[in-house]
């Protein structure tokens, strides 16, 4: 839910790689040649937020390199240029031309002086949070701003140059700045407060943030960890300040020395989870939940190394994210067990057979942020697969050190996936042709493996048994080493085979006789699952391209409000609304069916009837299991699988209130790998998976 950088606002150079001797090394890429140094563009820039009249009026004083007199540059649309002192200047297509005049042995300077107003419209509490930060760019409310890089709020330089910042914020008394870069001052006075910052090496436009904030701080290890948290948050800061420690001291091991002087994490007045250089921005609600300081900040985290630390090259897609969520959300599961790594990956390639396989596939080379629920599962979900099997290929030693290589030679560069599979061809001797085929297959093009398994065979000999059998895929076919298991009574047996063209057959023998053949049992492969492996889960609510919503007969009027948020949440808001007498009415074979409310009418009942696992369903009461049960709890949600498809019911209980049922109706797509769940008072207070039918990968070789 928190894991974007701001990709869109990141756009550098190319810079050179340092390969070695090139008769022995092999470079895969060819590298664009860095840009000559030159003497920076410096801004001071003094700023104030006019809070209520959602103004920023501002003051850039800009120091000219030497020699350089002609700039290009660009505010938000309706900003206006209140005065230019130190050049003429000329309005052309939205972008300011200054000339300085006559060039001279010294530099110019130029003091551009606006103002504009800043009310980009946004949703304190959205149903979805699939386009994070909701397309806000700028807005300032009563208190708090919120400005992102590339928004407009201050000069953007058009011409290649170097800049350099010092940036003073006036705003009322209590309200302070937060952005990139090295604090100088946060001070009250004359009712007002100054808050000024200084970059020295920009990643790109900048991005600046406000609230009435109570600064909470430490040092560790010379980086100042701060928290910029509202009041009503303000206890929460000693978790995220030791949570941050904590997280920054495993990164320095794992990839190198952290590169910034400071980490804050900032609270946002609306839901985002934007992470900056040296800094992350969480929502309120975000904040508040429990599990938020050891999974969404490690991921923010280990942002400051990659994306914003090694900069994305956008042209080549944005590898970030997918490696963000594999050395913070993945490696945490790894830390904890195997057992919940290789759940991990299940649930990454469940959502992204559900969400994102099909029609709205795309290759990650076109990633460049997340949008929706397919855009996830495959810039943060088939990336992090992509590290995954690469780190199987090459092993645990050379795929670490090819990171700590990368980071240490790409720090602040822009840098693509072809500097990452450099790095692995180095590190693990893989040859030009694998490399390149391993690139081609998961990078440049969409799609999965897909894999099957033809009815293999138990061949007794002497003093061994062997299982033989056929490994099949479909296209687009790829090039990958299929990890296939035989387990015996008392010992397992686990082969690497190569899977090349179309079929391969694989003979794995066995000291005693085998009884179980599994072809990649734990999930290594990035592979589109069978319908088989898949539970029924929120995620397969968002993903159906077939939904039929039914609101139940005698439902309440308010509530009918609240469903069409549920359908957004799910990705399902452009589909109607149905009431259960059309329901009832209507031919809907072949579809999936979500019943806001327990269904009146016969149809709707016999849908229900027979769910299995231990469903017990009557007009007043609904039961799963031991946990998920009307009898405690005041809102549920539960899938199935029925031969028909999908069938859903979100059931708040007669009587519970309509705020209650909002709330709720609200965190129901925050939970997609589940498919039931309970609330109280809006409170999770249950939550679990149906089983899956099985694995066609996964043979008894005793019922063969």
């Amino acid at each position: 839910m928190v894991s974007d950088i701001r990709h869109y606002s990141i756009l550098h150079g190319l810079r050179p790689i340092f390969i070695g001797v090139a008769a022995v090394i092999w470079i895969l890429f060819s590298v664009t040649p860095g840009f000559s140094e030159q003497q920076p563009l410096h801004h001071e820039l003094e700023v104030e937020i006019l809070h209520h009249a959602k103004m920023l009026r501002g003051t850039d004083t800009i120091h000219l390199p030497k020699g350089m007199k002609a700039l290009r540059i660009v505010l938000r649309p309706g900003v206006k240029i209140l005065a230019v002192e130190g050049a003429d200047y000329l309005i052309q297509n939205s972008v300011l031309n200054l000339n300085a005049g006559i060039a001279e042995a010294s530099p110019a300077t130029v003091k551009v002086y606006y103002e504009g107003i800043f009310d980009d419209s946004f949703e304190a509490e959205p149903f979805s949070t699939d386009n994070p930060g909701q397309g806000v760019r700028a807005t300032i409310t009563r208190d708090a701003a919120f400005f992102l890089g590339g928004s407009g709020w201050y000069p953007l330089v058009l011409d290649d140059v170097t800049e350099t910042f010092r940036v003073s914020v006036t705003a009322p008394k209590g309200i302070y700045a937060v952005m990139e870069g090295r604090l100088e001052t946060h001070v009250d006075n004359a009712g007002h407060s100054l808050s000024v910052w200084s970059v020295e090496r920009p990643s790109g436009p900048l991005a600046l943030f406000a609230g009435r904030y109570l600064i909470q701080e430490r040092m560790h290890n010379n980086i100042r960890i701060a928290t910029y948290f509202f009041p009503a948050n303000a206890t929460l800061s000693e978790r995220y300040l030791t949570a941050s420690a904590r997280h920054i001291s495993r990164y320095e091991d794992l990839h190198g020395p952290y590169p910034f002087t400071k980490f804050a994490v900032v609270e946002n007045f609306f839901p985002t989870g934007y992470g900056f250089p040296s800094f992350t921005l969480l929502g309120s609600r975000v904040l508040r939940l429990p599990f938020i300081p050891e999974t969404s900040l490690r991921h923010e985290v280990a942002h400051c190394w990659w994306g914003n630390g090694v900069f994305v090259d956008p042209a080549e897609g944005n590898w970030s994210e997918g490696l963000t969520t594999y050395v913070a959300d993945y490696l945490s599961k790894e830390e904890l067990s195997a057992d919940e790594a290789r759940a991990y990956r299940l649930r990454t390639l469940e959502k992204y057979a559900l969400v994102a396989s099909g029609e709205n596939d795309f290759a990650l080379s076109g990633f460049r942020s997340r949008y929706n629920p397919a855009s996830q599962a495959i810039g943060y979900g088939k990336a992090m697969f992509v590290f995954h099997m690469m780190r199987q290929e090459i092993g645990d030693g050379p795929f670490w050190a090819a990171f700590r290589e990368i980071y240490a030679e790409r720090l602040h560069k822009s840098t693509g996936w072809r500097h990452f599979m450099d790095a692995f061809a180095r590190h693990g001797g893989l040859s030009r042709h694998r490399v390149k085929r391993f690139y081609d297959q998961w990078i440049t093009r969409p799609g999965a493996l897909q894999l099957a398994m033809e009815s293999p065979q138990v061949v007794h000999g002497t003093d061994t048994a062997a299982v033989s059998g056929t490994l099949i895929q479909k296209d687009p076919r790829f090039a990958v080493n299929v990890p296939v298991e035989v387990t015996g009574g008392s010992v397992s047996r686990r082969e690497t085979v190569s899977l090349v063209d179309e079929t391969v057959r694989f003979r794995i023998p066995l000291p005693e006789s085998p009884r179980i053949v599994a072809a990649d049992p734990d999930f290594d492969l990035f592979r589109l699952l069978h319908p088989e492996e898949i539970p029924a889960t929120v995620n397969a609510v968002k993903g159906s391209d077939r939904l039929v919503a039914v609101i139940a007969k005698g439902t309440p009027a308010p509530w009918v409000e609240i469903f069409q948020g549920l359908l957004t949440g799910l990705n399902q808001g452009s589909i109607p609304i149905w009431q259960e007498s059309r329901f009832n009415a209507e031919d809907t074979h072949g579809k999936d069916v979500l019943f806001f409310g327990m269904p009146q009418l016969e149809k709707g009942r016999t849908l229900l009837s027979g769910l299995g696992d231990g469903t017990m369903v009557s007009a007043d009461a609904f039961q799963v299991g031991e946990q998920i049960s009307s009898r405690n709890a005041d809102t549920l949600f539960a899938v199935f699988k029925k031969k028909q498809g999908l069938v859903a019911v979100f059931l708040p209980q007669r009587g519970t209130a309509v705020e209650t049922v909002l709330d709720t109706a609200r965190k129901i797509t925050h939970y997609g790998r589940y498919g039931r769940l309970s609330f109280k008072g809006s409170i999770n207070i249950g939550k679990g998976v149906g089983n899956a039918a099985g694995s066609p990968l996964i043979m008894n070789l005793e019922n063969e």
